[in-house]
Formats: structure tokens, sequence, C-alpha cells
């Protein structure tokens, strides 16, 4: 993930230059924040950020670096776009079977740990150390509630996403999560009116064939399992729980990401402003949800009404870490780092490339269960995971130009 900072680096010191990048659509930044233009080199070297002033002053070897990176930014995006997702899911399933640990409080950590990540990229390529507190201020000034509901939805899909993964494979979910594509594409239909094309009619067809029979090759695979094991009853049903919220996950989070990667792009917008003001607002939703499940309980005379004391709010919020282990601090580690990969994907390179990450994904989430489980994958599995990873490249397909 050390190539994240280079790439994004580069990126947002190429704003302006006119530097050639296939697949790459031009997207208007903040000028304000990004784009300087000083008279003199010395300014100039002053001015770029961390890893650019590097570049200026190492001599030509820097720069033919800086400059491959910004050529190859798209292809570099998706490659980190992939091994995080792949790394993430498979790590927080291992975690879920290894470990109980409470998805609240890694929720909020989650977003806690942003803040410095978030801090450091301005410093780093984002304006300056400068710019920090006035990125911060502007997210508590400037229109603060104006995120409020796509945090909302962003905190269902970030809650439900470990007692998914408590269920499911991490194949499983990766294929299930793609029914955001159908929900995305009735979501246009509805709100905006835009009818689907053919191709796109029969690439929602595969996908929720695909899904169809991973979903079925899941319950199979822990009915065998837990039979082996000598289980009276195999849980099913605890699969098919996992599958609804899955699809109850990506329904809550397909309008938030087609009106966030609209507010990132819009001129003027800061996408760090905008980065703050979620993940605040994340934190509170998840407190606020800690919160009703608190009364809940005291409201059913499991809680005593006392004064607490401060021995008791440290064995609470000891309580709340209890099965923290480092492989779960490297979940929250890892969570983070999405907050900000994917808007930075979103604003330097396009949809196309956030799409190409998810068959990616699959496909090496796939390879790499195999591996770890020396087995080869079952069939259904293989034929459910073709038709989604194909259902999205023809999804995605642009039609070729009719000649004139």
């Amino acid at each position: 993930m050390l190539v994240v900072p280079l790439v994004l680096s580069a990126a947002a010191a190429a704003e302006g230059i006119s530097t050639p990048c296939p697949a790459i659509r031009p997207v208007t930044t903040n000028r304000a924040v990004f784009e300087q233009r000083p008279s003199s080199l010395t300014s100039r070297v002053s001015r770029q950020p961390v890893f650019m002033q590097a570049a200026t002053s190492g001599g030509k070897h820097q720069s033919d670096l800086t400059s491959w990176l910004i050529r190859h930014r798209s292809h570099l995006l998706l490659a980190a776009l992939v091994v995080h997702k792949c790394t993430t899911d498979g790590l927080t399933r291992w975690t879920r079977l290894q470990t109980s640990y409470s998805s609240s409080t890694v929720a909020v950590m989650c977003e806690v740990v942003k803040y410095p990540l978030i801090a450091t990229a301005i410093a780093t390529y984002g304006g300056g150390r400068r710019e920090i507190i006035t990125v911060f201020k502007q997210a508590f000034q400037r229109n603060p509630f104006a995120n409020t509901w796509i945090a909302l939805c962003y905190t269902f899909n970030n809650l439900l996403y470990y007692d998914a993964l408590s269920a499911l494979s991490a194949v499983a979910y990766q294929v299930l999560s793609q029914s955001k594509t159908v929900f995305t594409a009735g979501l246009m239909y509805v709100i905006g009116g835009k009818k689907l094309l053919f191709r796109q009619v029969v690439a929602v067809g595969m996908l929720i064939g695909g899904a169809l029979l991973v979903q079925l090759q899941e319950i199979s695979r822990v009915a065998s399992s837990t039979a082996t094991a000598g289980s009276a009853a195999a849980p099913s049903s605890a699969v098919l729980w996992g599958s609804v919220l899955v699809l109850f996950s990506s329904f809550i989070s397909a309008l938030p990401n087609v009106k966030y990667e609209k507010v990132l792009k819009t001129e003027g917008e800061n996408q760090w402003v905008n980065n703050v003001q979620v993940t605040t607002w994340i934190i509170l939703w998840v407190s606020l949800s800690s919160l009703f499940s608190f009364i809940k309980v005291y409201m059913r005379g499991g809680v005593t009404a006392s004064i607490p004391s401060v021995s008791s709010i440290m064995l609470s919020i000891s309580g709340a870490f209890s099965g923290f282990t480092l492989p779960v601090w490297g979940v929250v580690f890892l969570k983070a780092i999405n907050g900000i990969l994917i808007p930075a994907t979103f604003k330097y390179a396009d949809n196309i490339v956030y799409s190409y990450a998810k068959p990616s994904s699959i496909v090496l989430t796939t390879l790499s269960a195999s591996l770890l489980s020396l087995s080869l994958p079952a069939p259904s599995l293989l034929l459910g995971v073709a038709l989604v990873v194909a259902s999205i490249f023809l999804y995605s397909s642009q039609p070729k130009a009719k000649p004139s």
C-alpha cells in the first residue's frame, strides 16, 4: 500500500499538466488547494507536495519515476484497490472466525484512524501542512450537515459488513455485494429516468444468476463442513441471514455512492473537507447506535441505575476493546485506508477503474482461497464467479461508435 501516497502525490501534482494518461478522464479539481503557479523554480519546488519536491531536487531518476507514476496512475490505483479489497475481506473473515469483537468499536476506530491519515494526506499531496487546519475548519463551518445522510448509509454498510463476513466466505461476500449494480441501475431508472440498454439488462440477469449459484454453493459448503464436524444441523440459516445482510448493505450504499462521487467531482468542492465531514458523522451515527443499544438493555432491567465510577468506566472501555488482537487492528487500519483510497480513485481516475477492481478482486480472492485450502473451487462456484465477472464487464462496456 506504500504505492498509494506516491501515486496520489503525482496525480495531485499533475493537475493542470497536460501529461498523456490513457483511460483517464480529466476531472475538475479545487484549484485553491491543488494548483499553484509560482513565477520561479524555487517557489514552485517549495509549494509542490513532499514527494514531488524529492522528484524535482533528485535529478533525472526521480523525475522519470514521477512521470511514470503519472502515466500509469490508473493501473497503479487499480492494483492498490484489488490488493486492498482482497486483503481487507480475507483478513476480516479470518478474524471473525478466530475471535469475537465488537463491530461497533471497530467501525468507530476505523473512522478515528482516518483523521491522522487525512491530515497526513493533506500535508503530503493536498496543499501542505498549512491546509490541515483550514480543511478541518471548513468541514465544521461550511455546510456541516451536507453529508449527514450519506454518512448514515455508510454507517449501516460498515456495521453490516462484519456480521455478513461472520457467516459468509470472502468470495461469497464479494460476489453477493455486486448486487449493488442491480440496485444502482434501479435507482437510476426510478430517480433519474435512465433506461437500461439491452446488454445491461442481460448483464443484470447474469449477475443475479451468478449470485444465486454462489449462494447455493455457500450453503452446500457450510452444510458439508458441519456434517463432517459432526454437528447436529447445518447452519444454513446463518448463510441465508448473511446473504440478506449483504443485499441490504448493497442497497443502502448504492445511492450515497452515486451522490458522493458527484460531490467529489463538483467544481469548487474539496475532497478532504467532505472526507472529514463523512468521517465525523459516521462516528456520531455509530455512537448513537451504541447508545440506543445501551438504553434498550437498560429498559429491560439489564443495567442498574447508578452513578458510574471511574473504575466502571475504565472497565466498560476495556470491555469494548475485548478481542482486539493485532489482526483486528490490521482490519481497522485497512478499513481506514479505504476511506482515502476510494475517493482518490473517484477523483484522479474514473468509474471504469473502480469497476474493474470488483471483478479483479473476486478472481484474486477465489484463487487465493483455493491456494490456501489446497483444493480446487467447486464447478458451481467457478461458474457463478465467471457469470458475475462477465456481467460487470458487459454492463460497463461502451457500445461501438457508429460510422458517420
